[in-house]
């Protein structure tokens, strides 16, 4: 997949740049130089960390779509409804100095996919995107084993999507402002390596999306060649039952990682 691609070199960079930063850091204070960037940051320490993200959103409009081609296409569709949404994620958080406050900025590659086949051929439906949300982090407790925490904070977040309905296809895509908040522990082995429990509640639907390609056109009032969708092709607005076809990246998280602590 192209977009996970360009997702993994972006973590690769990000991850890299964060680390040779803190690696910077910390050789600026080692030296004790007042220009160092550890210094300028008030001599904060930084982690970084990745792992895997379930989030429970509910694509009801798509899901519609699915249940009107199941209804339309003779003998049915094999396609089941969308579940939740699957992301991979790179943290980089600065803790400040002597303070229960961080900093957390989070990058994350989302998907969902649901495929199946029917008379006319495959009925496939495919969602992926990006988000990117700083947080601000507060520990009101911890010991060295275990670190609780709250967070919260506003982001953003873009995803494409791609139907395939028998012999016509289409592809759309639309992006959003959002807000996420929530609590989780460190669980830390050692003084550097911890595991990492979040349950988060993000808000982030997205209620307009816009073709970008595809095979899929409008036949007459309402109706187009993929069931479930009114209006579609061109630089046109997705919509069904003349209204835009709603999608989302909301939902209930729970995230396992992995920090390393510097």
């Amino acid at each position: 997949m192209k977009s996970l691609k360009k997702f993994t070199l972006f973590c690769t960079a990000f991850l890299i740049t964060s680390g040779l930063f803190v690696v910077d850091a910390n050789a600026q204070a080692r030296r004790g130089g007042s220009g160092g960037a550890a210094s300028r940051l008030g001599g904060g320490s930084s982690s970084l960390g990745f792992g895997f993200i379930y989030t429970s959103t509910d694509q009801s409009d798509l899901n519609g779509v699915i249940d009107d081609t199941n209804r339309q296409v003779a003998g049915g569709i094999t396609t089941k409804n969308f579940n939740g949404s699957y992301e991979l994620y790179a943290n980089w958080i600065y803790r400040f100095d002597r303070t229960e406050y961080a900093m957390v900025i989070r990058p994350s590659y989302a998907w969902q996919e649901t495929t199946g086949s029917g008379s006319g051929g495959s009925f496939n439906y495919k969602l992926d995107g990006f988000t990117l949300f700083p947080m601000l982090r507060i520990y009101p407790l911890e010991n060295a084993f275990i670190k609780f925490f709250m967070q919260g904070g506003l982001g953003y977040g873009t995803l494409n999507g791609d139907i395939q309905s028998g012999a016509y296809n289409t592809q759309f895509k639309g992006a959003a402002f959002g807000a996420i908040g929530g609590i989780g522990a460190d669980f830390c082995f050692t003084e550097a390596h911890c595991l990492s429990v979040e349950g988060n509640l993000r808000y982030l639907p997205i209620e307009r999306n816009m073709s970008s390609g595809g095979s899929c056109i409008t036949t007459g009032p309402g109706t187009t060649t993929i069931p479930g969708v009114s209006q579609c092709g061109g630089s046109q607005e997705i919509e069904r039952n003349y209204q835009d076809l709603r999608t989302t990246m909301s939902g209930v998280q729970g995230l396992v990682g992995y920090t390393v602590n510097f």
